[in-house]
Order: structure tokens, then C-alpha cells, then sequence
């Protein structure tokens, strides 16, 4: 994966575990999804949907450079970032198995990028013999 495609990657995921926060902070804060003009009215919310939107942006530009079986484990780093936001900012309670999911979760990311980074420079090897 190319730096350029890295850090859209990142950008999407960012983006995404962003729109989460937004949208816990919209629903506690008094949008209603069966009210629709409360979610309208409601800053949150639309910064959220607005997060969501510009992460399917980036997404598809990695999706240009990127097979999806690369690409997807990426996303899963969401799984992550957004315990540990909802922790510093909503004060959630983080519970052992939660940290020990999110270590699996890390390092199962870090192990696909690194066997996409081996086939990628197996493939390349390969067409120059």
C-alpha cells in the first residue's frame, strides 16, 4: 500500500470513528431518529452524517489504489478509536475483554498489512523475472 494510499485509509478511518462520537453526542442531546426535524435542527447530527459522508469519499479513493482485502481490515482499527474516544469523552467504561479485543484487533490489522506488503512485493518481483 502507498503512503498516499495509507493515509487515506487512515483519513477514512478517522473520519468514520468521528461520525460515531458525533452521533452519540447527537442522540444524547436530543435527536430523535422517529422526530426527523430533531435531527435536522440538530448540529451533531449533521456533522456526523457530514463525517460519514467525506469517510465514503476517501474510502473510494483507497479503493482505487487498493484491493478490498487489503483495504477492509484497515476500517476494523475503528473498533478501536472509538472506545477509546467514548472513554475520554463520555467517561464509558472500558472493560478488560474490550482491551484485550481491541490488542486483537491491532495486531490483526498490522499482521494483514504486513502480508500485503510481502505479496505485493512478491507480485512485483515475480513480473520483473
Amino acid at each position: 500500500m502507498s503512503s498516499s494510499s495509507a493515509a487515506f485509509a487512515l483519513i477514512t478511518v478517522l473520519l468514520n470513528a468521528s461520525a460515531q462520537i458525533l452521533l452519540r453526542q447527537a442522540a444524547m442531546s436530543g435527536a430523535i431518529p422517529t422526530v426527523p426535524v430533531t435531527l435536522l435542527r440538530n448540529a451533531w447530527f449533521m456533522a456526523g452524517i457530514t463525517a460519514y459522508a467525506f469517510s465514503v469519499l476517501t474510502w473510494l479513493l483507497v479503493l482505487r489504489k487498493v484491493p478490498l482485502s487489503v483495504a477492509a481490515p484497515f476500517v476494523a482499527l475503528v473498533y478501536v478509536l472509538v472506545p477509546l474516544a467514548s472513554r475520554v469523552l463520555f467517561d464509558d467504561h472500558i472493560s478488560m475483554r474490550m482491551w484485550l479485543g481491541m490488542l486483537l484487533v491491532v495486531l490483526g490489522v498490522t499482521l494483514v498489512a504486513q502480508g500485503a506488503s510481502r505479496t505485493t512485493a512478491e507480485s512485483a518481483r515475480m513480473r520483473a523475472e
